[in-house]
């Protein structure tokens, strides 16, 4: 994926800076120079495929109740930013769009589509949908999936195969809907562990031949996860991360 020694992933943009999954986060963090940004997507009420992390919109914006049960127009009305600077929940195509416009950048999609809630049918909306984006703006071998439904992973791998990078998250056990081994399909697998635990994790997954990643880990954290051979890093204070980088 690249010639550096760890990649540097801004989590939902800058957000220790700048509103998380909100436009000015994602290009708050591209100004820094990351190496992917990642960002969560849900569906409204009428099928928009809308960026926000959580299930409800209580926390990141000024309104309430479940994202799945507004439609794309209340969604749009809603505060994601701050009072002094406003921001809109941001639509998928909007996202996808301007990191088509940022060359090379990777493009990490974590689906929050999960069939336990919202059904088999519209977990394959969302990916289908998703994937038509991807091909129209010519992403397709920059986005890596991830899901802690693993339903949607196997949707997307048993319909497209190996045409995305798959990530999934270890141990597998915090993943639902798992009936197949996710070793079979996904590439790399995140984890939160430092010290022995990482080490055995580390250990388990590149037996399987899968990439370890890790995700906002402290400074000991950063250096002990390169050592164990992570290839990413997906951090909510990407600048800090690469100042970490930069002292390897």
């Amino acid at each position: 994926m690249s010639g550096k020694k760890v990649l540097i992933d801004g989590h939902r943009g800058n957000p220790d800076f700048v509103p998380e999954n909100t436009m000015d986060s994602f290009r708050s963090a591209v100004g820094l120079g990351v190496d992917a940004v990642e960002t969560d997507i849900h569906l409204s009420s009428d099928n928009a495929l809308v960026l926000i992390h959580d299930h409800t919109v209580d926390r990141t914006t000024d309104g309430t109740g479940l994202v799945r049960e507004k439609t794309i127009e209340e969604l749009e009305a809603l505060n994601a930013g701050t009072a002094e600077h406003p921001a809109k929940i941001p639509t998928l195509r909007e996202f996808l769009k301007y990191c088509a416009g940022v060359p090379e950048l990777i493009v990490i999609l974590e689906v929050k589509v999960y069939k336990n809630d919202e059904g088999a049918e519209k977990v394959a909306y969302a990916v289908d949908e998703t994937v038509k984006l991807c091909e129209e703006l010519g992403l397709c071998d920059r986005v890596i999936f991830n899901s802690f439904d693993a339903y949607v992973l196997e949707y997307l791998y048993k319909t497209y195969g190996k045409r995305f990078r798959i990530e999934g998250f270890y141990p597998f056990s915090v993943m639902e809907n798992v009936t197949v081994d996710p070793a079979e399909y996904i590439d790399s697998a995140c984890y939160w562990a430092k010290g022995e635990e990482a080490k055995r994790i580390c250990s388990e997954l590149k037996e399987m031949g899968v990439e370890p990643w890790v995700s906002n880990v402290d400074e000991d954290g950063f250096f002990e996860a390169v050592a164990l051979g992570c290839t990413m890093v997906t951090h909510n204070d990407p600048a800090k991360a690469m100042r970490w980088r930069e002292r390897l």
